[in-house]
């Protein structure tokens, strides 16, 4: 069932942890398996993020609907298990130790419902899936999303962005709930906050976001789709697609861009073991086989200490790390 609004929100990353311990897991498993909620132990994270780095969790979890993340949530907190909330697995790091606790994947989460001026997403669909379904209904304004591999949830949570647009361009409304309080509103318009690669969401973790109203604008399909064709192959041509990674290790700082401040520095090529500066884009760090999460930390205080001592500038970390590192 699609959830509307006066329910939830959608997430992409936050931890709670409860200052009593964490009870033993075995119980969260038995509740989990009572509801139905598709989970797995002792579950490897790696395999899932973009970035192919990441011990182990103690659960992960795969809500398929709003219902079961709201279950999941609440099961969590009851049992003082940490928890952890991920949508596609990019733009983040997971530590080589894995997580204690629980990972929930909302990316299963993924019903869409047609509004006449565009949707109201669930925070789990995939921007892509997005972008090529206003265009099949001549709508315009995630041409921008089109190569970008993030969820809803996520793209929301960081008001991601590409090609000159960005989510604060297309959101209207956003379901979301509220773990301090148990209960579940939605944001209009400048409730968001949004900024550049932020949001409300970021500054305040208890909301998860559930879902959003899209709106988009009239347009010619053939148009729309040549919009979309000519982003994507202009991400194959200047990003490293297709080898490991995790978008964007910098946020763009107040003049130039991180990618033209790594590139003058001398640094790409640059390795730590198996993490390297993409030669392809100085913006990108690249797992060229066997990097450790350490080694993309250590990489990432290389650039921006060498950065700063060269031009002043401290870069800001755009990749969420998880855990301690």
């Amino acid at each position: 069932m699609l959830l509307q609004f006066g329910a939830i929100k959608s997430i992409i990353i936050i931890t709670i942890q409860s200052n009593e311990g964490v009870k033993p897991v075995t119980l969260l498993e038995k509740l989990l398996a009572i509801d139905e909620i598709p989970f797995r132990k002792d579950c490897p994270l790696a395999p899932l993020s973009t970035f192919h780095i990441g011990g182990n969790a103690d659960f992960a979890v795969f809500p398929k609907t709003v219902e079961q993340l709201l279950i999941a949530l609440r099961l969590c907190r009851k049992e003082n298990v940490p928890y952890f909330l991920v949508g596609n697995g990019s733009n983040l790091l997971f530590p080589d130790e894995g997580l204690c606790g629980a990972v929930l994947f909302t990316k299963g989460m993924n019903a869409v419902a047609d509004e006449p001026d565009g949707f109201f997403a669930e925070s789990g669909v995939g921007l892509p899936v997005l972008s090529r379904r206003a265009a099949t209904r001549g709508l315009s304004g995630l041409e921008f999303a089109c190569g970008i591999p993030g969820t809803v949830g996520g793209a929301v949570y960081m008001n991601a962005g590409a090609h000159g647009g960005e989510m604060a361009d297309v959101i209207v409304e956003t379901a979301y709930y509220d773990a301090k309080t148990d209960t579940c509103g939605k944001l209009l318009g400048p409730e968001h906050a949004f900024g550049y690669r932020t949001s409300v969401f970021t500054t305040h973790p208890e909301m998860i976001i559930l879902g959003a109203h899209i709106r988009l604008q009239s347009g010619d399909p053939n148009a729309i789709r040549q919009r979309i064709s000519e982003n994507l192959a202009l991400r194959r041509q200047k990003q490293p697609i297709g080898e490991a990674g995790a978008g964007s290790a910098f946020k763009r700082p107040a003049k130039g861009s991180a990618a033209e401040l790594i590139d003058a520095c001398g640094l790409k090529g640059l390795s730590v073991g198996g993490a390297t500066v993409s030669e392809k884009h100085a913006g990108f760090i690249v797992n060229r086989g066997g990097a450790t999460a350490k080694d993309v930390v250590e990489l990432m205080k290389k650039i921006r200490e060498t950065v700063f001592a060269k031009t002043g500038i401290l870069l800001e970390p755009e990749i969420r790390i998880f855990g301690k590192i």
